[in-house]
């Protein structure tokens, strides 16, 4: 992980982030951070956005059809997203979901992300 210099913007992206199961958007991120700081712009958090995932600290969770998603959670784990309404949730399994061993031996040791498409819990009961 890179550490990069502090910033009250960036604590305060890096905050919104990484609350519990949120999985927000950046658009969602500048709404809560003026909260706190009505003048910063989407520019801004946009910037901080790609700094924290460049760093290592959050990652980005693109998804099909709407805007990237981002994670401030670093324990591995995998996604479902709804493909109704779009919510996502994460999912801890209970084992690798990926057999490393069918993989050739170069990728035995690499990182992925898994993105499970299934409607949640709203959806399946009619909304």
């Amino acid at each position: 992980m890179v550490i990069q210099r502090r910033s009250k913007q960036r604590d305060a992206v890096l905050a919104v982030v990484s609350q519990e199961g949120l999985h927000p958007t950046a658009e969602d991120v500048l709404f809560k951070v003026r909260e706190e700081m009505p003048k910063v712009s989407l520019g801004t958090i946009y910037r901080n956005l790609d700094q924290l995932c460049d760093s290592g600290a959050i990652w980005k969770l693109p998804v099909s059809d709407g805007p990237c998603r981002y994670e401030g959670n670093p324990e591995r784990h995998l996604h479902s997203m709804c493909p109704h309404c779009g919510a996502v949730k994460d999912v801890w399994p209970s084992g690798d979901p990926l057999d490393r061993s069918s993989l050739p031996e170069e990728y035995g040791e690499a990182d992925y992300r898994l993105l499970l498409i299934s409607p949640c819990d709203k959806c399946k009961d009619g909304g």
